[in-house]
């Protein structure tokens, strides 16, 4: 069960067998008072805990981000700031393409995001700087939140949340996840999950 925006730990065994964990909105929130990890904690952090441990499969890490794909779903998370979490309890696709493909897969999926598209948008770029990553997200009612600056240059890592009223050929579905992510190793990795899960926690904006 849920409890004052958080799940109780005899919830671990119930949770529902489609499901997804998204920190965006929460992340957005200006309105979170008092220590930002603590009330993350509170919110989140026994769901993503238990996440993490369903999920076993191959790892797809760079030096900013952790992807796992596994049979039990698959998930992101910032290295440099643990609180920017998606995970996914559907069984993913995933695949390894050449450099040509992957720009053009990330020139469209932020063209979907401009044209209102997406529901979010997730871009983490390469650099020294902490701070060098773009977040946008949409809210059912319309309105958009944005965090930093969408660049020119490739991404390390994207996310998109697509809702679409026509199909998106990157997707094969009106709705569903994207990830792009560039390995340690250099390898272009893009991970399909059509449709979208209930989402188990809710940020103050809604999912």
């Amino acid at each position: 069960s849920v409890v004052g925006g958080a799940v109780s730990a005899s919830s671990k065994a119930t949770m529902p067998l489609g499901f997804e964990i998204n920190t965006d909105g929460a992340l957005l929130d200006p309105d979170w008072e008092g220590d930002v990890l603590d009330v993350h904690d509170r919110r989140f952090g026994l769901a993503i805990s238990h996440f993490k441990s369903n999920v076993k499969g191959r790892s797809y890490d760079n030096d900013f981000v952790a992807v796992r794909v596994g049979r039990g779903g698959y998930y992101t998370q910032s290295k440099r700031f643990p609180l920017a979490f998606f995970g996914d309890s559907a069984r993913a696709e995933t695949s390894i393409v050449d450099e040509a493909a992957a720009r053009a897969i990330v020139w469209e999926a932020v063209a979907h995001y401009r044209s209102e598209e997406a529901q979010s948008l997730v871009c983490v770029y390469p650099s020294d700087e902490q701070d060098d990553v773009f977040l946008g997200y949409r809210t059912r009612g319309g309105r958009r939140y944005e965090y930093g600056s969408l660049r020119t240059d490739m991404p390390l890592h994207l996310r998109v949340l697509f809702e679409s009223a026509e199909p998106v050929d990157l997707l094969g579905a009106r709705r569903g996840v994207l990830l792009y992510q560039r390995t340690r190793s250099g390898k272009h990795v893009v991970v399909r999950a059509p449709g979208r899960r209930v989402p188990l926690l809710s940020g103050s904006f809604g999912s």
